[in-house]
């Protein structure tokens, strides 16, 4: 739930871990247990969502998403969002531009 409602401000598992007073270890364990993902998997998806809408309502350049989206490589951005999404962030403005 704290992913789903405060992921934006949270870069790593680290970030995660301390928040909820938990070792990465074992918030590792449990996430894993009980979502069937990483907990870094989870936020990466819940970032990579956030910043697919970002790119929707602002129709903005990929390299202001990726800065909102806490990212200073524009590039590491763009390969993250293909991992999650399947296309590129450019490809999939082209594509939901049209709709």
């Amino acid at each position: 739930a704290l992913i789903d409602e405060e992921g934006a401000r949270f870069c790593s598992l680290a970030d995660i871990a301390a928040a909820l007073h938990l070792e990465p270890s074992g918030l590792n364990r449990l996430f894993r247990r009980f979502q069937g993902v990483s907990p870094y998997q989870y936020l990466l998806r819940h970032k990579m969502n956030l910043a697919a809408e970002d790119l929707l309502r602002s129709g903005g350049f990929v390299k202001e998403v990726a800065a909102r989206a806490g990212y200073g490589d524009p590039y590491h951005f763009s390969r993250l969002f293909k991992a999650v999404h399947g296309i590129s962030p450019a490809h999939f403005l082209r594509h939901h531009a049209s709709d």
